[in-house]
């Protein structure tokens, strides 16, 4: 039997639309049931080398084999009848169907011509309760948080059975706990027998739970071997030629007098569209030059609660107060306009349009005022030259600014985002997962460019599933639980991921002091 159940060799890739070569002869060996972790800057090829390996992109050379035989896909579907499935970064899920649905598409179980439900959603269930990835088949996937989609996305690999699974950043919106579940799924498919590409920016999950490892640089295979040989450092060095900082720690000096209050929610609830409570009297105090974190395992209400704060959800009850005006029955582009900026945790649906540029993309938010507007028409000269700006200011890689979004990295996506949303000069930043799916000189880029604006007296509310995000960035950390903030903790060395990862399990609660939760 071949060593390697995988080898690509010499692979090159050139997108014809912007003439940019995505691939220029990576090589990817992979062994036989071993976790193989495949990494590199956003931008070096990782994403591209899998698309041609499932037949979701053509290569313009190279060579694949699979079990020693050459292999030619030349669409998705041939590559699942191979085995070979993919858990994308960014989720292919129909909204409007319910997960069970999303799961079997394609593949139905049917009896006497019509699907089985029945069957299908005991399969899921067991899928779901074997690999630890709880959810309820019946839900419509429209109704998940982001967390809960990604879920949903493994599910469906699993649920087809390929034996070799690429898992593209499958962490990014994970907590800790739900990440060493995942793991232990991981493991399980190993003993069983399956072959896992796992493709990451967070080096440390790479180091834990991979057994080789292939380092992309600029579309090139730069170095591979046993994982064993490879500290973070090397890694992070050989993915982008020099030595990087992630932890760039936010700065918690202690104030003589009380900031200035900017963003103040009181008793706020929030309901669903079938008028389910998903945010319960939650109290949210943001002051300036603060930065308060709020954790929380996806699907906590935190995507209700981020709706309701920039404008798509209208609270039940409540009040939310921006610079001393009451907001809460605002729309969106008053709330812009009253100094409310926002980076969503989904940056490829709800961030950009992917179809349309950079320059659109940008002054989205802005198109209508006097700098570029006169008389219902657009300046597209003024509109240029702005963006040109904010693109070297903000370093995004693009050969132009009239270049689709959705040909660009996810690290200059963000930038994208970020460039659009800080240069409106607000005053109360609401980010989501900023860095979910970046590379480590993307996520320095993040964490700098928040704490820039921490020092210019902006108050941030950042929502993110990641602890080392909210430790390393947070004066203070709220914890969502059930809808709930369940702890207001203060920032401190004393604070460890332990007590925070009680609140967010439903382990603690400073509401309800009195229980016994032993």
């Amino acid at each position: 039997m071949e060593e390697f159940i995988l080898q690509m060799k010499n692979i090159h890739k050139i997108y014809e639309s912007n003439n940019v070569a995505a691939l220029k002869g990576a090589d990817l060996l992979v062994k036989r049931t071993r976790i193989h972790a495949l990494v590199g800057e956003n931008g070096a090829g990782k994403t591209t080398l899998m698309k041609i390996l499932c037949g979701i992109e053509p290569k313009n050379e190279g060579e694949i084999v699979l079990d020693g035989k050459e292999l030619k896909i030349t669409d998705p579907r041939q590559g699942f009848k191979h085995g070979l499935g993919m858990v994308h970064q960014h989720f292919r899920l129909i909204e409007d169907f319910t997960i069970a649905e999303n799961i079997a598409l394609g593949i139905e179980k049917t009896r006497a011509g019509f699907i089985d439900e029945e069957t299908v959603e005991k399969e899921i269930c067991r899928l779901s309760n074997k690999s630890g990835l709880i959810i309820t088949p019946e839900m419509k996937v429209k109704n998940l948080s982001i967390g809960e989609k990604q879920k949903v996305e493994i599910l469906r690999v699993l649920y087809r059975g390929a034996k070799i699974i690429i898992l593209d950043e499958p962490t990014s919106v994970l907590t800790e706990q739900e990440t060493e579940e995942l793991f232990n799924t991981i493991r399980m498919l190993k003993k069983q027998g399956k072959t896992i590409i796992f493709i990451s920016h967070k080096l440390g999950e790479v180091k834990e739970i991979s057994d080789d490892i292939t380092i992309l640089r600029n579309g090139k295979t730069v170095e591979s071997g046993n994982i064993r040989d490879y500290t973070k450092e090397k890694i992070s060095y050989l993915m982008v030629g020099e030595k990087i900082d992630i932890y760039r720690k936010n700065n918690f000096d202690e104030k003589e007098e009380e900031p200035e209050t900017l963003l103040d929610v009181k008793n706020l609830y929030v309901n669903d569209q079938e008028d389910v409570e998903r945010v319960s009297n939650a109290n949210i105090t943001v002051r300036k030059g603060e930065i308060v974190g709020v954790a929380g395992v996806a699907g906590n209400g935190q995507l209700f609660l981020t709706e309701s704060l920039i404008g798509l959800a209208k609270p039940k009850k409540g009040q939310i107060i921006l610079c001393n005006e009451d907001i809460t029955n605002f729309s969106v582009r008053q709330r812009r306009e009253a100094g409310l900026s926002y980076i969503p945790e989904d940056r490829m649906r709800v961030g950009v349009s992917a179809t349309s540029s950079v320059l659109e993309n940008v002054i989205a938010t802005r198109y209508y005022t006097k700098d570029f507007s006169s008389k219902g028409w657009l300046n597209i000269e003024n509109a240029r030259l702005y963006v040109e700006r904010l693109v070297k200011k903000y370093n995004i890689k693009t050969p132009s600014p009239h270049i689709k979004v959705g040909m660009l990295s996810g690290g200059n996506i963000q930038k994208v985002i970020i460039s659009r949303e800080f240069s409106s000069d607000p005053q109360v930043l609401i980010v989501c997962e900023p860095t979910w799916g970046l590379d480590v000189r993307s996520i320095e880029f993040v964490y700098s460019s928040l704490i820039k604006m921490k020092e210019k007296n902006k108050g941030i509310l950042l929502i993110s599933g990641n602890l080392d995000e909210i430790l390393n960035l947070s004066d203070r950390i709220l914890v969502m639980y059930g809808g709930k903030i369940v702890a207001s903790l203060e920032n401190s060395n004393k604070l460890t991921r332990a007590k925070i990862g009680e609140y967010m399990m439903g382990l603690r609660s400073d509401e309800e002091k009195e229980c016994n939760y032993e």
